[in-house]
């Protein structure tokens, strides 16, 4: 339990009321725990109490939505990478700095958008806090956070912040979120429930299924090679529900959709039975068509350029080409794919899965009549019990009173609840008690940015144009 002027746990409030102050305070301490350099206390809550105001106001009947870095104008890239790719962020300098409150930022506020741009803001010569600046390329960041880009770029600035909603502020040093201000409560760092704990455990049927299919495919290309190659087919499946979770969030109509083995379907009325298996087997595809390509470079990297090799047989490059042109079109067929899923969970009722994410229904109604005896509240991803907080079940909608009705009689079970306002909650029974977990990891926590090398070929003359 962290101190902020108030109690607040890892996994949501205790009901107190929470502030900017308070935020700016965890952006403080968390900078100084880091052994970086931060701005005054007073600096941040200027910061964020301007943020929290401008979320509450329109500007042309759009509600005002914005991202900030906080960045030092006479040193904006005190890092810069020795190789610059093209879409490599940049600064823009205002000529006249605008003043943090009042008419005139609101007025600029609509030229940045959170998915594509930022503001560049800092102190000036006399202590006030002015938006010197604005920033481009953002959309390479979003894209990567939301797991549409594989590589993502490292991000300007001391810290971030972000106005995602009415009084809705998040704040992050480079890709992870310190502390989030929602209304009237503070959330420390999202919990990763898809790394390990119960929920991991009761996701592990369909992961082992899934490599045991991705398995069958990728002799003939691995080979018997040492390499571990089941952590990244895992994180890809994991990151199809996260994709999944984000869309559903994204579309802001709230939703549902349930994973579970229980073949039975007891309990449940399914409005609308289909039978889809494309996200399954988009995930096989993607996953053998990501080791041919491993080993079409990995061939051309330690046979030919680590060895200084003259010249390079075409034929090895076009298998590399080739594989990258299957990967991208698997790519955006599982794109594709978890759009359509999202949009399902649009009708009233939930979206039903099996352990190997084959939807089998939707407007799927819960009709189990027993309700669970307690009801608890995780504060890790290990829901250990020194963490739980026990709530009321009735403080709850019919979607999350019926999910956990479910899960609490359906062990095994997982049920993910988005609410309309974005906030995703995720239910399973650990032992003999029914958990929930609210303040979700969705997004990515760190970036890797990915950099091809120069090749020489045999005749490249006779590569494709």
């Amino acid at each position: 339990m962290t101190q902020l002027g108030h109690n607040v746990t890892q996994a949501g409030t205790d009901y107190q009321s929470y502030s900017p102050k308070d935020l700016a305070e965890a952006v403080h301490s968390e900078l100084l725990r880091r052994t970086t350099s931060s701005p005054e206390l007073v600096v941040l809550i200027e910061l964020f109490e301007s943020m929290y105001f401008a979320s509450l106001k329109t500007e042309e009947s759009k509600p005002v939505a914005f991202h900030v870095v906080y960045l030092n104008p006479e040193n904006p890239d005190p890092k810069p990478p020795k190789v610059t790719v093209h879409n490599r962020w940049s600064c823009v300098r205002l000529a006249k700095p605008v003043p943090l409150r009042g008419a005139n930022f609101l007025k600029i506020a609509v030229a940045s958008d959170p998915r594509t741009s930022s503001f560049a803001v800092h102190q000036d010569s006399e202590g006030r806090l002015v938006l010197w600046g604005l920033i481009d390329q953002g959309n390479s960041y979003h894209d990567y956070v939301n797991f549409d880009s594989d590589s993502g770029p490292e991000r300007p600035g001391l810290f971030q912040a972000s106005i995602t909603g009415i009084a809705h502020l998040v704040a992050y040093i480079n890709y992870e979120k310190v502390a989030e201000l929602k209304q009237n409560s503070l959330l420390r760092s999202a919990i990763d429930i898809l790394q390990s704990g119960p929920v991991r455990e009761a996701l592990e049927p369909g992961i082992r299924s899934h490599l045991e299919a991705v398995q069958q495919e990728l002799p003939e290309f691995f080979g018997g090679k040492p390499w571990d190659w089941q952590r990244p087919v895992v994180e890809d499946w994991l990151s199809a529900i996260r994709r999944l979770l984000l869309r559903i969030q994204n579309i802001r109509h709230g939703g549902a959709f349930l994973l579970t083995s229980d073949q039975s379907l007891q309990g449940l009325s399914v409005k609308h039975k289909i039978v889809y298996d494309r996200l399954r087997s988009s995930l096989e595809r993607h996953a053998v068509a990501k080791a041919e390509q491993f080993l079409a470079s990995d061939e051309i990297q330690q046979e030919f350029l680590e060895e200084n090799a003259e010249e390079m047989p075409v034929g090895l490059h076009l298998d590399e080409i080739v594989a990258g042109y299957d990967l991208e079109e698997i790519r955006s067929e599982l794109d594709g794919t978890i759009w359509f899923i999202s949009l399902l969970t649009r009708v009233d009722g939930l979206v039903l899965l099996n352990h190997k994410l084959e939807v089998q229904g939707f407007g799927v109604e819960i009709t189990v009549p027993n309700k669970p005896s307690e009801i608890f509240i995780a504060g890790d991803t290990g829901a250990t019990e020194a963490r739980l907080k026990k709530v009321n079940y009735q403080l709850y909608g019919t979607r999350h009173r019926s999910m956990m009705r479910y899960c609490a009689n359906v062990p095994g079970s997982v049920g993910f609840i988005i609410s309309q306002d974005g906030d995703v909650r995720v239910v399973t029974k650990v032992g003999d008690r029914l958990v929930m977990w609210d303040n979700i990891r969705l997004q990515l926590p760190k970036f890797v940015r990915r950099r091809k090398k120069r090749r020489r070929v045999a005749n490249p003359s006779a590569l494709p144009e």
